[in-house]
């Protein structure tokens, strides 16, 4: 149970990085969001999901 929080915070910092460091092409259909803004906003939610995940439980193994 407790490698849950660590698994979720790698993930986040994954798909930040993505964000981050991937030069995605323009969107061809505009009514779909930028790749970088998505890939930003799902590692953040991701990443404090493992984050409130850890303080609940106290950082437990």
């Amino acid at each position: 149970m407790g490698l849950r929080w660590k698994i979720l915070i790698g993930l986040g910092v994954s798909l930040i990085s993505l964000g981050l460091i991937g030069d995605w092409p323009a969107e061809s259909d505009p009514t779909l969001p930028d790749t970088r803004s998505f890939f930003l906003f799902l590692g953040g939610v991701v990443g404090i999901a493992g984050l409130l995940i850890a303080i609940r439980r106290g950082g437990d193994t």
